[in-house]
């Protein structure tokens, strides 16, 4: 397999698909709400939890068997071919890619997968994933068990001050090497160990010091 592209996708508004509602259909439709997708499920048969959502009006269902031709009114910017049957996941993936959109299929050894979904760790804005290209899923879930570890809330509230001070930081320091050497010292200073510490006033604090500082500096 050539190496895969790893990218974020703005999923508001778009169009999702997914042929089958089964476990691993329902596995996969939390992160495309949070995403803000508009999904749509096309099966005969759905999980109960995919029945819960549709009553809640947050997924859309075609409860039907697919047959060729259904993905072409729902202009689908992604496809998740996910029943028990490789034949009509082959058909989805082939239909799918006949309308340009990308296909993530359940069939590991198949080849249709134009994406995979990874396994991540979110704080706030933060957003670490992890993927071993399907090689070995226990080791993923490994894997994001120790980001999980590692990346705190204290992350999150750091990003979120940094953010805010970005406009002001871009406006006052007009120098790129300036800017990058500031935010170097705002991550390597005290501020994260406070955070952990949990006395957010006295992180907040060192952290307008901070870019008082450099905003001095460079007026």
């Amino acid at each position: 397999m050539n190496s895969l592209y790893p990218v974020m996708l703005n999923l508001e508004g778009r169009t999702c698909v997914i042929v089958g509602g089964g476990a691993v259909a329902t596995r996969k439709i939390d992160r495309l709400l949070s995403a803000g997708a508009k999904v749509t499920v096309i099966s005969p048969e759905l999980h109960p939890a995919l029945i819960a959502l549709a009553k809640d009006r947050k997924i859309t269902v075609q409860q039907e068997a697919y047959t060729s031709g259904m993905l072409a009114n729902l202009h689908p910017l992604l496809v998740f071919a996910a029943t028990n049957d490789s034949a009509i996941n082959q058909q989805v993936a082939d239909e799918a890619r006949s309308l340009g959109a990308l296909v993530n299929g359940v069939d590991e050894h198949s080849g249709d997968r134009d994406f995979m979904s990874m396994a991540s760790v979110q704080r706030g804005e933060i957003t670490v994933s992890v993927s071993l290209g399907g090689a070995s899923p226990a080791l993923v879930a490994h894997l994001q068990r120790e980001i999980d570890k590692v990346i705190g809330e204290e992350y999150a509230t750091l990003s979120t001050w940094m953010a805010k001070a970005r406009p002001l930081v871009q406006e006052g320091v007009k120098s790129q090497p300036e800017r990058a050497a500031l935010w170097r010292r705002v991550i390597e200073s005290s501020i994260l160990d406070t955070l952990r510490q949990g006395d957010t006033a006295a992180a907040q604090k060192l952290f307008d010091q901070i870019i008082a500082e450099a905003l001095d500096k460079s007026a």
